[in-house]
């Protein structure tokens, strides 16, 4: 998950004892599923596997997660990782439809999992989109606005299906897939 319990807590302060662990949780884990199928990537530093395909016009194969720490080629094979989870190979790709297996490690480390030797390596604005969306999943969906001084509260008129709030939007574009 992309950021701790504890850390929605904090964030909602006396309104955490409200829903409870079990709901906070839960909210957690679907901001961060949002987040990531939205980016179309998963942020989690464990190992991957795919099956691309090789093409020898190009020098380059694009994964789906980075920042890739390590890949394992056959043998013999030449290559240099990028940023953004593309691989670079001098003399090309083999050709073909899928046909290049590519094992690697790659991702951050998640707050939840980060310890003293491995700190947590997520960048900080995808942690604070899963908090604010966790937030606002708790909230009363059909709450547009709302204003403390005076009481003052908007109701959407109809909720827009599929759209992220706009600071979760502009917090996670940096970190969205361009290769897939």
């Amino acid at each position: 998950m992309l950021t701790t319990l504890d850390r929605l807590k904090g964030l909602l302060g006396l309104q955490a004892d409200v829903f409870g662990d079990e709901m906070l949780t839960l909210q957690i884990a679907s901001a961060s599923s949002v987040i990531e199928n939205r980016c179309k990537r998963q942020f989690k530093k464990q190992c991957y596997s795919e099956r691309v395909s090789g093409d020898p016009r190009s020098k380059y194969i694009n994964l789906r997660n980075y920042p890739v720490h390590s890949v394992e080629f056959p043998s013999g094979w030449e290559y240099e990782v990028l940023e953004d989870g593309r691989i670079f190979r001098s003399a090309g790709w083999p050709s073909g439809e899928n046909n290049i297996d590519v094992s690697y490690i790659a991702g951050y480390v998640l707050p939840g999992d980060a310890t003293e030797e491995d700190p947590r390596t997520l960048p900080e604005p995808l942690e604070l989109a899963c908090l604010l969306l966790a937030q606002h999943g708790l909230r009363d969906p059909a709450i547009k606005s709302e204003r403390v001084g005076d009481i003052s509260v908007t109701y959407s008129d109809s909720p827009e299906e599929g759209r992220l709030p706009t600071a979760v939007d502009a917090l996670i574009s940096p970190y969205i897939g361009r290769w897939v």
